[in-house]
């Protein structure tokens, strides 16, 4: 019985060594790495500008010019400027001045004196430069004396120029015997130069459209 408990004892002791004694060591496991993402390209926010406003152009009122009339400066004639004559033909009046001396068309008003007024347009002569061969459609004739103001614009509004001449408008240039006549073809056309003489040898009537420079194809009978 003794012996029992004696055993006993012995196993009951080799128990708690057992229990006291240190576990066994392990060899460590590797703690497993942490699998990390890869860096991705984070997009950098772009700044969204943001237009000014524009400035909206406020139309202002449009003005309205008056045209104004660009003269051409003239001088005035010379101290040689003459009237030459005057005569009607084809339903047209003639006014002719010499030594005009202008390089333009200049414009011109004649009155009558009786309170008629006609305009003339006055371009240099083809033939003489220096002389001025005014015109008018209208027929104004049997007086003698008319007075004629000269303008530098068609408008005839800067006038530069006045006087009164005696002319023979009054005179029917056609009852005159002595003339010189002469009519010429060119180009087809009949042309014709006339010259008439009064009682004391004086030109009382003149009258040329010959084109002198053009192809001279003969002479003709009286232009119709």
């Amino acid at each position: 019985m003794r012996k029992k408990i004696q055993l006993l004892i012995v196993l009951i002791i080799i128990l708690a060594i057992s229990a006291c004694a240190k576990p066994a060591a392990q060899a460590p496991t590797a703690a497993p790495s942490p699998t990390l993402p890869l860096p991705t390209d984070t997009p950098i926010t772009t700044a969204t500008l943001t237009p000014a406003p524009t400035a909206t152009a406020t139309s202002l009122p449009t003005l309205t010019q008056t045209p104004t009339i660009t003269v051409t400066p003239f001088p005035g004639f010379g101290e040689r400027f003459k009237f030459y004559q005057a005569w009607t033909a084809d339903e047209t009046t003639y006014f002719y001045f010499m030594n005009a001396q202008v390089d333009q068309t200049i414009y011109a008003t004649v009155d009558d004196l009786e309170g008629n007024q006609y305009t003339l347009t006055c371009p240099p002569d083809e033939q003489y430069p220096d002389d001025i061969r005014c015109y008018s459609d209208a027929l104004f004739k049997g007086k003698t004396d008319y007075k004629v103001t000269f303008y530098s614009d068609p408008e005839r509004q800067y006038a530069f120029y006045e006087n009164i001449f005696a002319t023979d408008l009054n005179t029917r240039y056609m009852d005159y015997d002595n003339c010189e006549k002469e009519y010429r073809i060119y180009d087809g056309k009949c042309y014709s130069a006339i010259t008439c003489y009064g009682e004391n040898g004086e030109v009382v009537y003149t009258f040329d459209n010959i084109p002198y420079d053009g192809n001279f194809e003969g002479y003709a009978l009286p232009c119709p």
